[in-house]
């Protein structure tokens, strides 16, 4: 029994290491791999793609030159303006000398922030508050520009209403004593004066110069 199993044994391993020898000859005698048959076709694609990520480079390159030449060319600031700029120049500049003639008042009044008392500093906020309406009922009254312009002026003028409204409520609070600082009203996440300012930047602003039309840095 012991050599009959020894013999089944031998033959067993014959067979196995027939196979093995006999999986892939055509590969040992030289000929394709069957698991890669085509080995050169790897290396033609490699050199393909290699040739297409270059041309798409320089493509890239091409295009974001072209867009930048163009982004700062006259015509690209004439097609695409801000939608909160003003069109017409003449109305815009009427705004702005108005503004100056605010600014020019308010320059006469002692800083708010130099007197000694809080019911001194109401006092002269309250004489500025006054300045600053009677320059926003103005505005509101200005003749020209276009539908558009006027819309956005109104926008604007909006906001100088809750810009006043809140340095009236300043002034009242330093005319009670209060010593606190001056709030003012958050809209969408902006502060009413950022956004006032952000605007008059835009279309009321002159070199040196800062922009007449900013809310006053008086508080």
């Amino acid at each position: 029994m012991l050599a009959r199993r020894s013999r089944s044994s031998c033959e067993y391993a014959d067979f196995v290491s027939s196979q093995q020898h006999t999986t892939r000859p055509d590969h040992q005698d030289g000929g394709p791999d069957p698991i890669n048959p085509d080995p050169g076709r790897t290396e033609h694609m490699g050199e393909g793609m290699s040739t297409f990520t270059r041309i798409a480079a320089v493509v890239f390159i091409l295009g974001a030159i072209a867009f930048w030449a163009f982004a700062f060319s006259p015509q690209a600031r004439e097609r695409f303006q801000a939608p909160d700029k003003i069109e017409d120049p003449a109305y815009a500049a009427s705004i702005l000398a108005r503004c100056d003639v605010a600014v020019a008042e308010m320059d006469l009044l002692p800083s708010s922030i130099s007197v000694g008392t809080p019911q001194e500093r109401g006092l002269i906020v309250e004489q500025a508050n006054a300045t600053l309406q009677a320059m926003r009922d103005d505005l509101a009254a200005l003749p020209g520009g276009n539908a558009t312009d006027r819309e956005l002026i109104g926008k604007w003028l909006n906001d100088w209403d809750f810009y006043i409204a809140d340095r009236v409520a300043h002034a009242e609070k330093l005319a009670s004593g209060d010593t606190g600082r001056f709030l003012n009203t958050e809209r969408d996440g902006i502060f009413i004066a950022e956004r006032m300012s952000g605007f008059a930047r835009r279309n009321f602003s002159r070199t040196p110069d800062p922009a007449g039309c900013l809310p006053p840095g008086d508080l």
